[in-house]
């Protein structure tokens, strides 16, 4: 229980401190970082849910989710500019018009985090996150769940991996494109179950953990073409303009479908926990 308590304060605490980073520079990895560090803490908080004295966790859960949401439209034009700037040419006007609607958006989302960030009332939430971790304790599981940290970790796992098990089955289908989204936030939770049971119970992950995050990094660039489609979409361009970038698109998805599918064979995802 103290390992668990160390770790909940600890993901707060990073939090907060890469919050003062990103204020301080607005620098595209220290805000990128900050959104990874708010979901590490969703993660802790949901694990933990059961356990914590309620108070206002509907707040603290609210708040976080919606600092998470503003951080992610930076990285959706940061990650678009990435990919499109490594197959198109700057020189084409249509190319040129494309880079430099995202660059304005860029701008519009880098004033909207940063009111974000400031308005963020990090000391409320810091005393929630206090009483909670204080609150954290063996009688607090045993009264809510009946069953040991360990029993319960376990269980939760098993309860994590089910919807993975579902949504593989047809994955590879080119139109389940919904599937493979919500593949890969199943894929994202579990991944990150075992990066705060690692450092609680102190056991190696690394195997299970690196395979996730392979398949969370090839589903999450499946996913960012569907984002980039919706960008490109709401931008005033041309329709041939638009065709021309959608069609780069769809080759990507489709090369990203073949690398998912193989992945798939080589290294089916099958269920795993050391007790």
């Amino acid at each position: 229980m103290e390992q668990s308590r160390g770790v909940f304060f600890a993901q707060w605490e990073e939090l907060l401190r890469l919050r003062r980073v990103a204020i301080k520079t607005s620098d595209q990895n220290d805000i990128h970082d900050l959104r990874v560090a708010s979901r590490r803490f969703r993660a802790v908080l949901e694990l933990f849910y059961p356990s914590v004295p309620k108070g206002s966790i509907t707040e603290l859960r609210k708040s976080i989710r919606k600092l998470t949401q503003i951080l992610g439209g930076l990285r959706n034009i940061d990650e678009a500019l990435i990919f499109f700037q490594s197959r198109v040419r700057a020189d084409v006007s249509a190319d040129k018009k494309l880079f430099f609607n995202l660059t304005e958006l860029r701008a519009k989302e880098l004033k909207r985090i940063d009111k974000a960030l400031i308005a963020f009332d990090h000391r409320h939430l810091d005393r929630i996150v206090r009483k909670m971790v204080e609150g954290l304790n063996e009688n607090s599981i045993k009264k809510r769940n009946g069953i040991s940290l360990l029993a319960y970790f376990s269980d939760v796992s098993i309860r994590q991996y089910l919807p993975i098990h579902r949504l593989l089955t047809g994955s590879t289908e080119p139109e389940r494109r919904s599937a493979r989204h919500a593949l890969r936030i199943a894929i994202k939770k579990w991944r990150y179950f075992f990066e705060i049971i690692s450092q609680v119970l102190d056991r190696d992950y690394t195997h299970i953990q690196e395979l996730l995050k392979e398949y969370q990094s090839l589903l999450g660039q499946m996913n960012d073409i569907t984002v980039f489609r919706v960008l490109i979409s709401n931008m005033e361009l041309p329709s041939k303009d638009q065709e021309h970038f959608k069609s780069i698109l769809m080759e990507e998805d489709a090369l990203l479908l073949g690398k998912f599918t193989k992945l798939i064979e080589r290294k089916p995802l099958v269920y795993t926990f050391l007790m």
